[in-house]
């Protein structure tokens, strides 16, 4: 089966404004709705346009996306109907029976995040891994850490990895609810396809990239970031390494261009 995967940073809108921050930085929440949609047979609609909804029903706040503010607008525009749970066997069972959903990831098992970051979730393979599609990519992401390189396994395609659902629910732990679950509308909604109640939903801290080495740091950013390894100002983490974020890097060269550095 071959699958959709719906990116961030794309070069024609990864730059676009969203909220405090860009599509490319800060949109995991909009695309993994897109990625869920698209997978789902649903709907297809671009990260952008998701977006900008977001931002009009008031999903888009400070240091995240609240994923079910965008569902409950999206779910009457789309066509679909959703549900939360936090519960494992109840995200494999919908995934076999042909649905999608949204897995909200935090940083205490860093398999997708460092901080918190919306996955989709699009299917199962036959082995039983869950099949994954991530909006969010840089060159070293499979390799960041010891937990993502023993289980994720890549497939070859940009943002669509596997991983076990073991290792799903231990990434989603810290957060609740851990999964939204999606599915195509119909006429007769089954009961546990209501409508997710939003209380106690918590704003994600967005999966902000980081870029261990100068050759890691995007064009725009690198004049800014070498002038200030070269004056001492950054000295990095040792080993060669910066590990500077995208939010830290697009602040200084930000100030860099209007002359305060």
């Amino acid at each position: 089966m071959s699958y959709v995967v719906k990116m961030q940073k794309p070069a024609s809108y990864q730059g676009n404004s969203y909220g405090s921050g860009t599509i490319g930085s800060s949109a995991c929440g909009p695309a993994a709705l897109c990625n869920c949609l698209a997978n789902g047979g649903i709907a297809d609609v671009s990260v952008p346009t998701m977006c900008k909804l977001a931002v009009s029903c008031g999903a888009r706040q400070t240091g995240g996306t609240v994923e079910s503010v965008l569902l409950k607008a999206a779910s009457t525009k789309y066509g679909f109907t959703y549900s939360s749970t936090s519960k494992n066997a109840e995200l494999l069972a919908h995934l076999k029976s042909g649905g999608t959903a949204i897995c909200y990831c935090g940083g205490g098992h860093p398999l997708f995040s460092v901080g918190g970051h919306y996955v989709a979730a699009v299917g199962v393979d036959s082995s039983g891994k869950i099949v994954i599609a991530d909006s969010l990519y840089y060159s070293n992401k499979w390799t960041y850490n010891s937990t993502r390189r023993t289980q994720i396994t890549t497939t070859g395609t940009r943002g669509l990895v596997k991983c076990s659902l073991t290792a799903l629910g231990k990434a989603t732990a810290d957060r609740s609810p851990s999964y939204f679950l999606i599915s195509k509308k119909t006429t007769t909604p089954a009961p546990e396809t209501t409508q997710a109640s939003e209380k106690n939903e918590n704003t994600q801290e967005d999966d902000d990239m980081i870029y261990k080495t100068i050759n890691d740091v995007p064009e725009w950013y690198r004049p800014t970031i070498e002038k200030l390894l070269d004056d001492g100002s950054i000295t990095g983490t040792g080993n060669g390494e910066l590990n500077l974020s995208d939010d830290v890097c697009r602040t200084l060269a930000i100030l860099d261009r209007r002359g305060k550095l």
